[in-house]
């Protein structure tokens, strides 16, 4: 949710020390322009936006210099905090060189870096000690990157939604090809996955022989643009490298959601508002290959429940309106669910919206009649006859 990588993010950047020079923006938190206003409240606060595309070196430095020329009236730095917006239209290797001249400025107490894209120099040049990226929470998969361990290669894989990797934050853009896309996004999903179960999920009618060396010229492919080996082979299974760390948005949501449902109302509700925060999407919304279909359907299925169980939570501690909202949110992916149905049309009772609770009910009658030739159960008729003769 909207508000929970805000709070954590305010949170971050107001117990930053002294000796944090340099902010990067979390490349993955959709709300950056949120940030500046934190970054600009200093009154010898400097904002270039750049402005262009694929922005080299000099480039970089002409718009810097003019900028600061214009805001200051000087090219004088001393005790400025400069704000870097949409880094992302400059060439890696340029803004990196350009970035590290700047931070080895002395005049300049902060800088902050805006942009989509991670700044590989922050790692190295003596700038990881000074740097942070915000706002960081591994469970939401907001990592600040110049704080883990770089003995094991961090796998990031979004595949709710689109699908979206990156490989110690730095995005993987080609797969040479949809299969191996795909056959990378099945592995990570199973986790360990025998060879012949990987054969009869990707190419059934193909001999042992014709479907192994398919399987291996896809599996070096996957290798090759990752710059690393995936997987290793022991005791008949196909296991994820030890020399990975994986974070993986639908194991993250599933374990939040299961722990929910245990957990007592606030932290439940907390625990189930960050797996709503990692839902963007379907899963693997741009593949229709039939397992991910199958686990589409799943998915979607616990996805709902965990919404279902958010807007029960909210109507128990008062919060209708919010409540009403998720309710809403889950009947659109199941709208023949009668009991989030009863819950909508209480709701709108409650915020006194009778009309409104009625066309609910309606809508619910054509979809049963339309798909399942039968009435609302008695308890939905009996709900609706209510709020009518209260009406």
């Amino acid at each position: 949710m909207f508000h929970l990588t805000q709070q954590i993010a305010l949170q971050q950047l107001d117990e930053l020390g002294k000796e944090i020079r340099l902010v990067i923006a979390h490349p993955n938190y959709y709300s950056q322009h949120l940030l500046l206003d934190h970054a600009i409240q200093g009154s010898n606060t400097i904002y270039i936006r750049f402005d262009g595309a694929e922005l080299d070196y000099d480039t970089l430095c002409s718009q810097f210099e003019q900028a600061v020329m214009t805001q200051t009236g000087t090219q004088k730095l001393a005790s400025a905090t400069i704000v870097l917006d949409e880094c992302d239209r400059a060439e890696s290797e340029a803004f990196d060189k350009f970035l590290i001249e700047i931070a080895n400025h002395t005049g300049i107490e902060r800088i902050y870096v805006i942009g989509r894209a991670m700044p590989g120099c922050v790692m190295h040049n003596g700038l990881r000690e000074q740097t942070r990226v915000i706002p960081s929470e591994a469970e939401l998969m907001l990592w600040d990157y110049t704080q883990r361990d770089e003995d094991m290669k961090l796998l990031e894989v979004r595949a709710l939604g689109a699908g979206r990797v990156l490989l110690d934050g730095q995005e993987i853009a080609g797969w040479d090809g949809a299969l191996p896309c795909a056959l990378f996004h099945y592995l990570v999903d199973r986790g360990m996955v025998t060879r012949s179960e990987i054969f009869e999920t990707f190419w059934p009618n193909l001999s042992t022989r014709e479907a192994t060396n398919v399987f291996h010229v896809t599996k070096r492919k996957i290798s090759e643009v990752l710059g690393t080996d995936l997987t290793v082979y022991r005791s008949g299974f196909y296991h994820l490298s030890p020399h990975i760390q994986l974070s993986y948005d639908v194991a993250l949501f599933s374990e939040l959601i299961q722990n929910s449902a245990v957990a007592p109302l606030d932290e439940r509700i907390a625990l189930l508002q960050r797996a709503q925060t990692l839902y963007r999407g379907d899963f693997l919304s741009k593949l229709d290959m039939a397992w991910v279909i199958r686990r589409r359907e799943g998915i979607l299925q616990t996805y709902t429940e965990g919404v279902t169980s958010l807007a029960k939570a909210m109507s128990e501690i008062g919060q209708y309106d919010k409540a009403l909202s998720l309710y809403l949110q889950a009947s659109s992916t199941n709208p023949a669910r009668e009991d989030i149905t009863r819950e909508i049309m209480y709701l709108y009772q409650q915020l006194q919206l009778p009309d409104a609770a009625l066309k609910v009910y309606e809508r619910l009658t054509t979809q049963l009649q339309e798909t399942l030739g039968v009435m609302p159960a008695p308890e939905t008729r009996e709900l609706a006859e209510t709020i009518i003769n209260q009406r």
